[in-house]
């Protein structure tokens, strides 16, 4: 292969192998954009107290880039922290000569990713602890982590997920009979599978400012109990019904199927009849409830059937993306001390 892969598109949660069972790199790289808990279990871990010649010590040489016996003792801390998952030596070794050929070899066909990038996911991750990006590298320093060495983590996974991405478009496919095989093994029928309910909804909405007192929302959700009375049937008269009250927000009707919404939501719509409302919800906009003005059968793929297809795809991202990763081993240049 002599050039560059052409960018694939970012694939939907349902639609490619970013959806459940995801390969390696975008696992990991999901991990470290949605560490759990603002503390980011940081106190877990004590400041390093390798002295400056471990520091130096170089280990391996990665395509004439030194590897060095502090990377390592980072990469132990940071799959710790960001993965709680307790590294050896040799499997911190292994993870780090990874990083830098899928760095090697997705820059090698034309995927890079600029600081900017890199940053933006940083700030993204500091964001979801309740921290700035200063924050979030004080922290980190607090307790013997480089944010410089988290960030190279970081630009590996990132540029690997999208090279293999690039590769997977053109060389992966799942055929029907393989997801209609997989679907009769788990004892589903696989003529049912092609078929999922399509759902006329209508949102609705019963706003309340943010800066309201807590005594208005449960105000709103009185008022949004005694609405849902009214959609016994007949979805018209409940709309006009909502349309009546103040500061009510009533959109406009949208269709989706089984397959195009979690399953959550999906057994919450089959559960309400066809002219009825869901339970009301607080949230930041306000009081919100759903009203299913239709419901029919069509012909579509259902939501067991895109699980399958994305299981299916998974397994072949993963498989794809170890064989990439071997076939860079072997042509690389790897230098053991």
């Amino acid at each position: 292969m002599t050039s560059a892969p052409a960018p694939a598109p970012r694939l939907s949660p349902s639609g490619g192998p970013q959806g459940r069972g995801a390969g390696r790199a975008l696992r990991v790289a999901r991990l470290l954009l949605g560490l759990a808990g603002p503390a980011l279990a940081l106190s877990a871990l004590a400041p390093l107290a390798s002295s400056p010649a471990q520091a130096q010590q170089i280990l391996v040489m990665v395509q004439g880039q030194p590897i060095t016996s502090f990377d390592v003792a980072q990469r132990i801390r940071i799959a710790q922290l960001t993965e709680r998952q307790k590294l050896s030596q040799k499997q911190a070794l292994d993870a780090l000569v990874n990083d830098r050929l899928k760095i090697f070899t997705a820059d090698r066909y034309g995927v890079t990713a600029d600081d900017a990038e890199i940053d933006k996911m940083y700030a993204n991750m500091a964001s979801r602890t309740g921290r700035t990006p200063a924050e979030l590298t004080q922290a980190l320093a607090q307790s013997g982590v480089d944010a410089r060495l988290l960030k190279d983590k970081m630009r590996a996974d990132y540029v690997w997920s999208n090279y293999v991405r690039g590769r997977y478009s053109s060389v992966a496919s799942v055929r029907d009979s393989d997801i209609f095989a997989a679907l009769n093994a788990k004892g589903t029928d696989s003529r049912q599978a092609q078929r999922t309910t399509e759902f006329t909804i209508r949102q609705i909405v019963l706003v309340v400012g943010r800066t309201a007192p807590a005594s208005m929302r449960s105000t709103r959700l009185a008022e949004a109990n005694a609405l849902r009375q009214k959609f016994n049937g007949d979805c018209e008269s409940g709309v006009a019904a909502a349309k009546a009250m103040r500061e009510v927000v009533v959109r406009d009707p949208v269709v989706r199927t089984g397959a195009d919404v979690s399953a959550g939501l999906r057994k919450i719509l089959a559960d309400t009849p066809v002219g009825g409302a869901t339970a009301p919800e607080v949230t930041q906009a306000g009081v919100e409830m759903v009203a299913v003005c239709a419901k029919r059968e069509v012909i579509g793929d259902s939501a067991e059937k895109k699980e399958i297809q994305q299981e299916l795809q998974s397994k072949q991202f993963d498989t794809l993306s170890d064989r990439l990763l071997a076939e860079a081993r072997k042509a690389a240049l790897i230098e053991y001390r």
